[in-house]
């Protein structure tokens, strides 16, 4: 596995897809495969460079090149490694954007598996040279890889119209939790039940000004609890500062799942801002620890929630209409907080995910 920070680990826990293949590579290892997974070595304090973990050899790279390079420069070095040890029959990519890493790979003659995780050049955070650098790079994953991976229906659909290229449809997965100790949460001066909340990383796309700026306008007397952080600083950041006070609170990014979970368990809704991307994590967390929640209304979004969410434009002013009307009907709450966990159970579980990898594994070193 490659173009990963490397495994989440107690009190070491990576966001997005890192948090998926946590969980995919240690079962993969369960049903036998032999998993070896690429680190960036500054990720980890030295302390924290064991050689295994669940069963998952891990093996740690140099990563310069700050917060822009570090990860190209990572799998770069991973990739000559994996190539010189000579011995694994699949070389499998997490991110689009390692997809010139992955036809070097495929020209040596490896086995190539990608699983893209989205559509990195229209992401606002990025400037028009690193756009056509991922969309060059999407082109080589989609003339190179051995299989593709998009982790949606609609995403599936979007590699099939803009590249002709099918692909394999492989969801994320998550957990159905409940509260064990509401009280964690007054540390962020909140009450269970008496807040909205974001978590998620503080980047545009993910639009938490704009859920802060149509939370203010709907004169809710409740609170925003924003947890997440970011590792630059842009005109965004400086007007969710901006927007934070006494209502809107930014708790920063938060390592200790047990406090995330009991974040989650005890809001009174979750607003899911995120724009880009396909099945999102974040967003599955949120329906397995049975949030009421508000998503932007995208056609990814709506694949997952089905009718377990409400929807809103990317309209401040039709947020602040949405949260008023919720506010006034907590029977329609309590409804959709039942609806995320089902839907966790039938179609999202870390079983199901992990079973069709090792199938699609299987098939692509079998050839």
């Amino acid at each position: 596995m490659l173009g990963l920070y490397g495994m989440t680990m107690p009190k070491l826990h990576f966001t997005g897809f890192e948090t998926g293949f946590g969980e995919i590579a240690p079962r993969l290892a369960e049903m036998g495969h032999d998993v070896v997974m690429y680190c960036r070595r500054g990720s980890f304090p030295p302390e924290m460079r064991v050689p295994e973990y669940r069963g998952v050899r891990l093996v740690y790279v140099p990563s310069p090149g700050g917060k822009n390079f570090s990860g190209l420069v990572a799998t770069f070095f991973a990739v000559v490694h994996a190539l010189a040890s000579g011995r694994y029959q699949i070389f499998f990519f997490v991110n689009v954007g390692m997809g010139h890493h992955a036809a070097l790979c495929r020209l040596f003659g490896r086995k190539v598996v990608m699983n893209v995780n989205g559509l990195d050049w229209t992401r606002a955070k990025w400037g028009p040279v690193a756009k056509w650098y991922f969309l060059s790079a999407a082109h080589s994953a989609v003339r190179f890889c051995d299989e593709l991976v998009t982790d949606a229906e609609a995403m599936r659909e979007f590699y099939l119209e803009r590249f002709e290229k099918e692909t394999t449809m492989i969801a994320y997965g998550a957990y159905v939790e409940t509260s064990r100790n509401p009280g964690i949460v007054k540390q962020f001066g909140v009450e269970p039940g008496d807040y909205y909340l974001i978590a998620s990383r503080l980047i545009p796309e993910n639009h938490a000004d704009l859920i802060a700026e149509a939370f203010l306008d709907s004169g809710s007397a409740k609170k925003l609890l924003i947890a997440g952080g970011a590792n630059y600083d842009s005109p965004f950041h400086a007007r969710l500062r901006k927007l934070a006070g006494n209502s809107v609170i930014l708790a920063g990014h938060i390592d200790d799942q047990d406090v995330v979970r009991e974040l989650h368990c005890n809001c009174f809704a979750y607003v899911h801002g995120h724009s880009v991307g396909g099945t999102n994590p974040s967003l599955l967390k949120a329906m397995g620890f049975g949030n009421c929640i508000l998503a932007l209304d995208t056609v990814f979004n709506r694949e997952v929630l089905a009718d377990g969410g409400l929807f809103f434009p990317r309209d401040a002013a039709a947020l602040a209409q949405l949260m008023r009307d919720v506010e006034a009907d907590p029977a329609a709450v309590a409804e959709l907080r039942k609806m995320g966990p089902a839907r966790i159970r039938a179609n999202y579980t870390w079983e199901k995910i992990s079973g069709q990898y090792d199938e699609l594994f299987r098939e692509v070193a079998a050839r």
